[in-house]
Formats: structure tokens, C-alpha cells, sequence
């Protein structure tokens, strides 16, 4: 049985006031009578006036009492519990990286919240899930201690995102009748969607720490973009840890409100990576810095370009980054012309242009189209300006880029392997199908955009070794052959690398955590990384607050799991009548006591 209402209990307060009123006794009337024997009717009434006597027992002063319990059981509301009833409770938790601060709150908050809304229900069902709605549940259980025990381990690390689909699937978990709650440390002004209650648990924090890093174009200088989160100064000092262990000494920062610095460093000569540190905030993730030193992976080039093609070969190799041309590897791409007398393209990536021997050749004419395709997308080709030359041959499977009238002027050819289980594509060639020493194609940014996306595109595809800085919860792409498995290596407090399984179907992604990894295929590592935190959004507490919209829900709780009095009609009768039976006495004895007495 519950108790609905706090009212009853305040009713019973009537008791003692009924017991005080039987305690004060009137004073008594002096009447002449002609006998005595009268005086056997009379009561005993205090001669003195106004004053405490000995409590007396009489008819009205129980059914005044028992009017007052009838009065505080009624305005209690009891209701009696449901037998076999289950509360289903489904909590959304943001899984923000702001939020890692307030897990501590959040824990404390469900401990005290929960138990109040399971309210008459005899069982409760819990699902725990993150707003991201591609992680599996956190806990599903009836044991609240298990739930909690599962959310003080759990690491928030994500970014910002809209929760309606987390809540929609939490919805269809407990469907209508179940409570739905979503836990974050921001205020909102909108209401949730699917009847979701808002609890949060944020406050604003000052925050000191890193948002970005970036290279010098000496490859061994970094530098480190460091940012004041608060609307106040803030001092905190840095230092430098090596692998080895060793560390430079602490230098003091001292940033205004909301400003930025940055810090600059070298690798020293034979270290590959470091690790910067800020003095802790209650924000840790971006108080730690790790950095590698870039290591892209090498596209080795070579050309079969004859002479007059030789100022397009030089800035070609000295333009693009991580481009080599050595002699002694086999090359990734190649630097060709068409020769229709000799039609043998190159059996790897290829860029191909026409080598035309006759110059007496007229401009083409016509209008200049850009199919949509990402290597040709927001360039601007107007200004290019072409000789009629010898056709390349342009097949059905190749794609057209750009056409000026009906001819095809760039082209993308894709061959791929004949393996059918591997499936990947095997070498592209980019065809210029004009001469470009008898254009103005390498005077246009846009064929110098065009040659870099293409080259970029074969450093992405070509499985290699590559060392990168990414940050937290990157989306990682990595070419790979179809087998053996990969392997996501990270190192252990002992600085042991410890190495895990990826599923063929897992997309790759940098850790949650700030740290360093690799990635292994079989005895090959493809990938040598450090992350870093740069969300500057989750980094900002100004705006963080607290809400609890919980209250509104735990009456209804109640009511869902219980059942009202039956005979609270019966009640209300009994009550009366005993008001009325009350009304009697009293006036019976009001009569008793003022009958005329005779004189004596």
C-alpha cells in the first residue's frame, strides 16, 4: 500500500488538537436548588474556570477521533500495488565527450532518481543506451546496482549529435507506457521527441587545453594550438615527455579570456614521436597531445615522356608531395605520351597525353563541358585553350571528364584485376586527349588541382606503410589487402603493445582516447598513428547546466502500477455518520447541562 498524498499525514495532527480541547473544562454556574438530591445529575466541572483537568473518557471524545483517522486515511489517497507489475525505464545517456566530466553526477543522480520511479511497481527493467545509436546496449537488467556499475566504467569520448535517433529506438524498447530519460549536461530549450524526460547534470567549468597541430614544412617542427575555454585568465604549465621517459622542463602559459597560443617544438634527431602535456583540468582528454612524425606513404614515378614534355615533368615531380622518381623500384605511375603507331599502355597508373608532331594543327572549337565527377567537381575550365591533334581511343567503359564539342579532352580509364575475389581496382589512367605542350592546360589551376586529386587518390589506394596524426574517433582510410585480418594495436600502461582483431566488416577509426596505435596486417604494419582530442564544441562548458524534469513523471508511475481504495465511498459514509452521532451527544449534553435547577 502507498500513501498518495501527504495531506493524510498532516490530518492526524487533529488528534492532539482533539485531546487538548477535552482537557479544557468550562467553569461551573452556581444555580439554587430546593433539593439535593439533584446534585447527584450534576458534573464535576472545575470551580477554578479555564484550566488542565484529568482527561475523561466520554462518547464524542472517541468519535472525534475517529473521525479524525477517517479524515487522514481519506485525504491519504492510499493506493494498494498491482500484483506482478514491471516499470520499464529507458535512460539515454550522451555520449559526448563533456559529459566524462559529470559521470560521477550522473551516477549519483540515477541512484537517488530511480528507485522513486520504479514507485508501486514490484519489478524494474532498465536499458542503458548511448546517444550513439550504432553502440550496442550499455545494460539491460533489473539490478540497479549492475547499471550504475556498468555507467561508472563507461568512457565517454564522441562528439556532439542530435539524440532522436537513440531516443526513438529507446522508445520502441519499452514502448508507451515505459518512463524515457535522456541524461546530458546541456539545458535545451526544445522539448525532447517520444515523450523523453530531460535530466541534466552539467555545470560550468573553466577549461584550458589543445584544439589542432600542425607541421612546419621542416618535417621534425610541430606545432600545437593551445586554447582558453573560460571567461576569465588562466595560467598552466607544459612540458614534453619522450619515449624513453625523460621530459623537458615545465614552462608556464598564460592565456587571456577565450584566447589562443601555440606552442612550438622540434622532434629530436632519432625520435619518431612525443607526447605533450598540460597541467590537468577537470577536463583531461585535451590536456595530452601526442605526435608522430609524419611519415606519408611514397608514390615512386618515373617517365617515358619525350623531351619537350620536360618543364611539364620537372614541375610535375617538385609540385606534388611524396612523389620520388627512383629508378631502382618498381613505379607506381608513370608519365607517358600516345603513340598510335605503338598503342602499349603502361601496366600500372599512368597519366597520358598526346604527343603531336604536326603544329600546324587549329585551336578546338566548341563548348567546354565538365562532367560531375570528384576529380573534375568546382573546377573551372572556360580558359582552356587546345590544338587539334591526334585522338586517343576513347571506349564506352572509359570515363569522360571534360568535353569541348563532341570530343572527349580528359579521360579516366579504370582497369581492374581479373581476380574476382579480390575485386579492387588494379591501375587508372588519366588521359589528356590533346597535346599539353600545345595547350595552356599547365597555366590553369584547375589542371593542377586535377593532377593532385588524381595522385592523391593512388597514395590512398596503394597499401604501404604511412605514419599520420589523426584525431579522436577519425574515420581511418586504409588500403588493405582482402586478407590476412587486421590487427589494431595500442600500447598497455607497461608500454607493451597489445593487439586486437578487426572484423572485415568494421569500419576503421581512430581510438576515443588520446594515445598512439597501429595498424597490422599479418607482419606488416600499415599504419603507425597518434590522436589527439581538437572538438572544440565539447571542450566549451560555458554553456553546460543543470535540469530535472524527472518529477513530473513519478506520479503517474504511481497511478500506472496501482490501484485506488475500493471502499473510499464507504468511508466518506462512516465519516459522516459519525459526525452526526458526534453532533447528538454533544447536544444532549448541552441540554443536560442547562436544565433549571430548583431552588431550595
Amino acid at each position: 500500500m502507498i500513501l498518495n498524498n501527504p495531506w493524510g499525514l498532516l490530518a492526524l495532527l487533529g488528534i492532539p488538537v482533539v485531546l487538548l480541547i477535552h482537557f479544557l473544562q468550562r467553569q461551573a454556574q452556581i444555580v439554587p436548588a430546593s433539593t439535593l438530591f439533584l446534585l447527584e445529575k450534576t458534573q464535576q466541572e472545575s470551580s477554578a474556570g479555564r484550566r488542565f483537568e484529568r482527561l475523561r473518557q466520554s462518547i464524542p471524545l472517541w468519535l472525534q477521533l475517529l473521525t479524525v483517522l477517517l479524515l487522514a486515511w481519506l485525504l491519504a489517497e492510499p493506493r494498494y500495488r498491482t500484483q506482478a507489475s514491471t516499470q520499464q525505464i529507458a535512460i539515454v545517456i550522451d555520449s559526448s565527450a563533456s559529459m566524462s566530466v559529470f559521470q560521477d553526477e550522473v551516477v549519483s543522480t540515477l541512484k537517488e532518481e530511480l528507485p522513486r520511479l520504479q514507485g508501486a511497481a514490484s519489478e524494474l527493467q532498465l536499458y542503458l543506451l548511448s546517444s550513439e545509436p550504432d553502440e550496442p546496449l550499455l545494460y539491460t537488467g533489473a539490478k540497479l546496482e549492475d547499471a550504475l556499475a556498468v555507467l561508472r566504467d563507461w568512457q565517454p569520448t564522441a562528439s556532439a549529435r542530435d539524440p532522436r535517433a537513440a531516443l526513438r529506438l529507446a522508445r520502441s524498447r519499452i514502448r508507451s507506457q515505459g518512463i524515457l530519460i535522456y541524461v546530458t549536461d546541456h539545458v535545451s530549450e526544445q522539448s525532447l521527441p517520444f515523450e523523453a524526460q530531460l535530466l541534466a547534470v552539467g555545470e560550468p567549468i573553466d577549461n584550458l587545453g589543445f584544439t589542432g597541430l600542425s607541421f612546419a614544412e621542416e618535417s621534425d617542427s610541430w606545432q600545437a594550438t593551445v586554447r582558453n575555454y573560460s571567461d576569465k585568465d588562466a595560467t598552466r604549465s607544459w612540458h614534453v615527455v619522450f619515449p624513453d621517459g625523460s621530459q623537458s622542463e615545465k614552462q608556464e602559459l598564460s592565456l587571456a579570456s577565450d584566447g589562443i597560443t601555440t606552442l612550438t617544438g622540434n622532434f629530436p634527431e632519432g625520435v619518431g614521436s612525443l607526447t605533450v602535456h598540460l597541467e590537468g583540468d577537470s577536463f583531461t582528454l585535451d590536456d595530452l597531445l601526442p605526435i608522430v612524425q609524419s611519415q606519408p606513404k611514397l608514390l615512386v614515378a618515373e617517365s617515358l615522356l619525350p623531351a619537350k614534355f620536360s618543364d611539364f615533368e620537372r614541375r610535375f615531380l617538385s609540385f606534388f608531395p611524396s612523389l620520388e622518381k627512383d629508378s631502382t623500384s618498381a613505379p607506381d605511375l608513370t608519365l607517358t605520351s600516345y603513340d598510335p603507331l605503338f598503342p602499349i599502355l603502361p601496366e600500372h597508373h599512368a597519366i597520358i597525353t598526346i604527343d603531336e608532331t604536326a603544329r600546324s594543327r587549329t585551336f578546338l572549337t566548341g563548348r567546354i563541358i565538365a562532367e560531375t565527377h570528384p576529380l573534375t567537381r568546382g573546377l573551372n575550365w572556360q580558359a582552356l585553350q587546345a590544338r587539334e591533334t591526334t585522338a586517343f581511343p576513347i571506349t564506352e567503359s572509359d570515363e569522360v571528364l571534360l568535353w569541348q564539342g563532341d570530343r572527349p579532352l580528359i579521360a579516366l580509364r579504370n582497369t581492374f584485376s581479373a581476380d574476382a575475389e579480390e575485386s579492387t581496382q588494379n591501375r587508372q589512367h588519366l588521359i589528356f586527349n590533346f597535346d599539353l605542350s600545345l595547350s595552356n592546360a599547365l597555366k590553369l589551376p584547375s589542371t593542377v588541382v586535377l593532377l593532385h586529386r588524381f595522385t592523391s587518390g593512388l597514395r590512398e589506394s596503394k597499401i604501404a606503410f604511412e605514419a599520420l596524426n589523426t584525431e579522436t574517433n577519425q574515420p581511418i582510410e586504409l588500403a588493405h589487402s582482402p586478407s590476412p585480418q587486421l590487427f589494431f594495436k595500442r600500447p598497455n600502461s607497461n608500454g607493451e603493445l597489445i593487439s586486437q582483431p578487426l572484423e572485415s566488416n568494421e569500419p576503421l577509426r581512430a581510438p576515443g582516447l588520446p594515445g598512439y596505435f597501429e595498424i597490422a596486417q599479418g607482419e606488416a604494419t600499415l599504419m603507425r598513428s597518434a590522436s589527439h582530442f581538437a572538438d572544440t564544441r565539447e571542450a566549451d562548458f560555458r554553456q553546460a547546466g543543470k535540469a530535472n524534469k524527472l518529477g513530473s513523471i513519478a506520479s503517474s508511475a504511481i497511478e500506472r502500477h496501482t490501484s485506488e481504495d475500493r471502499w473510499w465511498s464507504i468511508w466518506v459514509l462512516l465519516t459522516l455518520a459519525i459526525l452526526i452521532l458526534t453532533w447528538h451527544f454533544a447536544n444532549s449534553r448541552k441540554t443536560s447541562n442547562s436544565s433549571p435547577a430548583l431552588a431550595n
